[in-house]
């Protein structure tokens, strides 16, 4: 992978995000007083880049290079500069958006990334996206950090205020008034579909040139309407698709290929040479670019049975060349979806309960909590719904949060697609999410008591003495007392066949000496 020219650049690294980095670098190291104020600052938590979702080695090197040479073109004469890419589900934006992030970390030049992801509360919205920037710009310098500590500890509301007045606030004003003079100021913002509203593209849009020309914002979003409305044909915004049926990158995919077959033929014991030429020209030639679909076709690969069969069959007997990349997601969607029994009665029952959760979910669930939650189907046994589907979901084996594996999954279960789509695998996220209004009451009823550690402290601690107690509490109780009003105001009507039930529980938890307890620190 290209990595940024290495400068001397004597950034500042802030301790106030545990931000660390080697070389000449000046650490500001925040008072007692100064750090308290900043924590009034919303901050979303796992919205940076990741290591282990940057792009494969020797791929992208073309176009991580020219924006690396564009970010080098930033000076404090100009005006600062947004990069767009913009491009298909699956084609490897966000691999790319991690890139440019670690090596602009590398280089002492990243001021902020924000990645937002509609399966996490804090990131599936604008709400906390200009105050985590702001918080990471501390690192750029001291007196920058300084001011954003003055402005909070002048008017708190800062804090909490609407998108437009945090930016002016907190980013406008003060790196206009300390310039970060030297070098670039890089902020990358990926999944910008994900997350964004009208507010935030005006930002981008209007306010994001008022800033000096050293900032440099890459931005990556699917080519949705209403960002396309806003972005396009703006002088400070530059386009950029992936150009997915390119030469490059059909050379980079195919290193990719190659790459996960290696891994494949290895984990399953297959031949070092499998699956052969042919089948690996037709599977790069199947892939058409899309990224995502070489990922979700190797994650089947590993875990279904007669793994050399499957690839055959979806190489030659779902030919799916030539289709939209919208389409030959779905398809391969359908292709692992029906490898699952759909004629076990048992199993459709627990999977719309298993799968319907994970989507209403306001936020990612172990398998563990997931199966508490239902507590009220003693048969559910949620580890035989998510083993076929390993492909296209990851988390479920060491009991870590439950994600799907790309938004495109998501929209296939839900919105209804272009394929003939079986019922079986439809699910209602609204429908799921009253379903959890109640599951959330029934847990609280039962498993919420004044004993539990780290509850009630709001009706036990004066204001002036308060001090959060930590919290003692299993995932499933915790999710309870956090979301149980937010999918309750989703309820409408009767809720589904339980109607009686829900009258019954959600007055019996209201009247109930529980509400005291349900004052955890979420």
């Amino acid at each position: 992978m290209a990595s940024l020219h290495v400068q001397l650049i004597d950034a500042s690294y802030s301790a106030f995000n545990n931000v660390t980095g080697g070389g000449d670098q000046h650490n500001i190291y925040p008072t007692n007083n100064s750090t308290a104020t900043l924590d009034i600052l919303p901050y979303a938590e796992g919205a940076s880049w990741n290591p282990e979702l940057i792009c494969l080695p020797d791929t992208r090197t073309e176009l991580v290079g020219e924006i690396e040479e564009w970010i080098y073109t930033a000076n404090e004469s100009g005006t600062a500069e947004i990069l767009w890419l913009c491009d298909v589900a699956g084609s490897g934006k966000s691999s790319v958006a991690h890139t440019i992030a670690r090596n602009c970390l590398q280089a002492r030049i990243l001021g902020s990334s924000f990645f937002f992801d509609r399966n996490i509360p804090d990131r599936r919205s604008p709400l906390k996206l200009f105050s985590t920037i702001a918080r990471d710009l501390l690192r750029l310098s001291n007196d920058l950090a300084a001011h954003i500590v003055q402005v909070l500890e002048d008017d708190r509301s800062v804090a909490s205020a609407g998108q437009t007045r945090q930016f002016e606030e907190l980013i406008l004003k003060p790196v206009r008034q300390h310039h970060i003079s030297g070098r670039p100021a890089v902020v990358v913002i990926d999944a910008l579909d994900e997350g964004c509203d009208r507010v935030t593209l005006e930002i981008l849009r209007n306010q994001v040139p008022k800033l000096p020309g050293t900032f440099r914002f890459l931005i990556t979003s699917r080519p949705a309407d209403e960002i396309c409305t806003d972005l396009f044909t703006v002088d400070h915004i530059r386009y950029r698709s992936l150009d997915i049926y390119g030469n490059i990158n059909q050379r980079d995919i195919a290193l990719y290929i190659r790459d996960r077959l290696r891994y494949i033929s290895s984990r399953r014991q297959l031949p070092a040479d499998w699956p052969g030429e042919q089948r690996t020209h037709e599977f790069t030639r199947q892939a058409e670019g899309l990224f995502v679909w070489v990922s979700t076709v190797s994650e089947y690969l590993l875990t279904a049975a007669y793994p050399d069969r499957k690839l055959t069959t979806l190489l030659y007997e779902r030919n799916v060349s030539c289709r939209s990349a919208e389409a030959k997601m779905d398809a391969l969607y359908v292709e692992v979806l029906n490898a699952c029994d759909w004629n076990d009665r048992d199993f459709v029952h627990d999977y719309k309960l298993v799968i319907g959760t994970i989507i209403a979910a306001k936020t990612p669930l172990s398998s563990s909590a997931l199966q508490s939650l239902h507590r009220e189907h003693p048969t559910l046994e949620v580890g035989e719904v998510l083993r076929p589907l390993s492909s296209v979901l990851t988390g479920f084996v060491n009991e870590h949060p439950i994600r799907i594996i790309h938004l495109s999954f998501r929209d296939f279960l839900t919105y209804g697609t272009q394929v003939s789509l079986n019922e079986c695998f439809r699910v209602s996220e609204r429908e799921h999410s009253q379903r959890l209004a109640l599951s959330c009451l029934h847990l609280l009823n039962e498993d919420l008591t004044s004993d539990i550690p780290g509850t009630g402290y709001l009706s036990e601690l004066a204001p002036e003495t308060m001090v959060i107690p930590p919290l003692d509490v299993s995932e499933a109780l915790w999710y309870a007392c956090r979301f149980w009003a937010e999918h309750i105001i989703e309820v409408e009507g009767s809720i589904l066949d339980g109607g009686f039930e829900f009258q019954v529980s959600l007055s019996g938890f209201i009247q109930s000496e529980r509400m005291a307890p349900a004052d955890i620190s979420v």
